[in-house]
């Protein structure tokens, strides 16, 4: 999922991971999570930011090649316990 021009990093809270246009690549689940668990990605530089998509936190999960389009930012908010590694550019 990596090249040289991406970057990556583990999210267990809350985190403004670009702010400003992004794509994210890819996201990994590397610690499941309690029932509840996810990671919203928003379109800008904090929480209230409109959500793009989400991804449950409560299972086994790899996915790569998203190439989601961020244009204000790309802000994660998470909710549980579980911890993700997210691949962005």
């Amino acid at each position: 999922m990596g090249h040289e021009n991406h970057d990556v990093k583990n999210v267990s809270a809350d985190l403004l991971l670009k702010g400003a246009h992004g794509v994210l690549v890819g996201v990994k689940i590397m610690k499941i999570g309690s029932s509840g668990s996810k990671i919203v990605f928003r379109n800008g530089v904090d929480a209230s930011a409109p959500e793009e998509f989400y991804v449950n936190g409560e299972g086994i999960l790899d996915i790569g090649h998203l190439n989601r389009r961020f244009e204000n930012g790309i802000f994660a908010d998470v909710t549980g316990t579980a911890e993700y590694l997210v691949i962005f550019k």
